[in-house]
């Protein structure tokens, strides 16, 4: 490095945490004056009627010495209380004073053991150790102005969705940044296309081509840009545009109820049977824990989720009877490379046992999606007569052993008791989309909306 170099690099230290000279000559000063660090003391934080108390510390609070600001990047939870926070500053200095950034207030000295108020931006003013130089900053806390773990609903188009009115075993699924309805009027089968994922769109309808009378919608998978469905007699069919379809494989010789399509096989249930195949044509019994005849018999909604860990895994609820107050749920895992692989996997059975007060409801119209590392769950009317149609979201943590009703992640309150076909799905823009007796609605978790900093 030469010289000049090496002098540069002495010479930015200095311009970084050097002050500027209260004399008007605009001469330098070699008197240090900058803030080291600020650290957030306990902050109160109130939602509805429940009061908590976290620790500010966890909020990083960034010094840009360029620019003389303070703040946190990850803001505060929303309902957080700023109006008396202990605040630990520390500095290179003489003195540290304080005072609301707008206004003409007296300045006060800081003192660690001070309550300040952060409702609004502090201006701060530090004096160097030998009182010749000075530097100005501005301290502001951030705060989310939503309640990150609620949803808000917004209700879409209310004119214009002829295309989906009278539409029966809707599944709904996005295509091109597209909302796209596949369903049945009558016998013949439609596809309602939105003209796009705004909170305002048109539809469109197309007939669809290639599907028998017995194919149905509901287990409807897609993959890698191709959409594949099975029918009653046995067939698998697959679409890459969701309107003209062709079989897949051969005929299965008994009924066929396709569960999920994976890189590696197709998951089906026949004649009680769990079965995968690579192609769609050759067909073998998938490996269970438990007996065949706990397997679901109808209704049966499947999703796959990614796990932190790497790990992938298959949820699996369905009926087994229209009588039984709750469904049943089964889990296939594995982290191909790593301890396990997807073909050695064994499918779970979750035993409800009776210290489990949530399974998995049996629900007219069951929806299932994976939603901010949960799987939920809502629907039509309870099979025990305890929820009406859309009224609450059932949210499992663990994959499909329990689900909770939700008090944070609510329905829209116009849809409670709304009877009828529900199809439903998720974007890339984390929006819930719920279509159900011509009403379109979507919502969002608010912190899966907040910009991130």
């Amino acid at each position: 490095m030469n010289i000049r170099g090496l002098l540069l690099l002495l010479v930015l230290p200095l311009i970084a945490i050097s002050c500027a000279k209260d004399d008007d000559d605009g001469s330098s000063s070699n008197g240090y004056c900058y803030i080291k660090s600020v650290t957030l003391g306990n902050i109160q934080r109130q939602v509805g009627d429940l009061s908590t108390t976290f620790s500010g510390s966890y909020y990083e609070m960034t010094i840009n010495l360029r620019e003389g600001t303070i703040e946190n990047r990850d803001s505060l939870p929303y309902g957080s209380l700023l109006s008396s926070v202990a605040a630990n500053i520390t500095f290179e200095g003489s003195s540290l004073q304080y005072r609301a950034k707008y206004g003409d207030g007296q300045w006060t000295s800081y003192n660690s053991t001070d309550s300040l108020n952060l409702t609004q931006p502090l201006e701060l003013y530090l004096t160097s150790g030998d009182s010749k130089s000075s530097r100005t900053y501005t301290l502001k806390v951030n705060v989310h102005k939503q309640e990150g773990d609620s949803i808000y609903w917004k209700q879409c188009e209310e004119i214009g969705t002829e295309h989906i009115t009278g539409l029966t075993d809707m599944k709904a699924f996005v295509k091109n940044d597209k909302l796209m309805v596949l369903g049945k009027k009558g016998t013949d089968f439609l596809l309602a296309e939105r003209s796009g994922l705004d909170a305002r769109g048109s539809w469109k309808e197309t007939a669809v081509t290639g599907l028998p009378s017995g194919a149905d919608p509901q287990t409807l998978r897609q993959h890698e840009g191709t959409f594949y469905l099975s029918a009653a007699s046995g067939e698998i069919f697959s679409s890459t545009n969701a309107t003209d379809w062709q079989q897949t494989g051969t005929t299965l010789s008994a009924g066929l109820t396709l569960i999920e399509k994976t890189d590696k096989f197709f998951y089906a249930i026949s004649e009680s049977k769990l079965l995968r195949s690579a192609d769609a044509s050759t067909w073998e019994e998938d490996k269970l824990d438990s007996e065949t005849s706990l397997l679901p018999t109808a209704n049966i909604r499947a999703l796959t989720v990614k796990q932190a860990n790497g790990s992938r895994r298959i949820v699996m609820v369905g009926q087994k009877d229209s009588e039984t107050k709750h469904d049943v749920v089964w889990n296939k895992m594995w982290n191909d490379g790593w301890k396990s692989y997807e073909e050695d996997a064994t499918w779970i059975y979750f035993l409800v046992t009776p210290d489990n007060i949530v399974p998995c409801p049996n629900l007219q119209y069951f929806n299932l999606l994976a939603y901010d590392g949960k799987c939920i769950a809502f629907g039509g009317a309870s099979a025990d007569g305890k929820h009406v149609a859309l009224d609450v979201m059932h949210v499992s943590q663990d994959y499909g052993l329990t689900w909770r009703p939700s008090g944070l992640i609510r329905m829209p309150s116009a849809l409670r008791g709304v009877e009828g076909c529900i199809a439903s799905t998720v974007d890339e823009n984390n929006f819930i989309w719920i279509i159900t007796n011509s009403q379109v609605w979507r919502g969002r978790l608010n912190k899966l909306g907040f910009a991130q900093r």
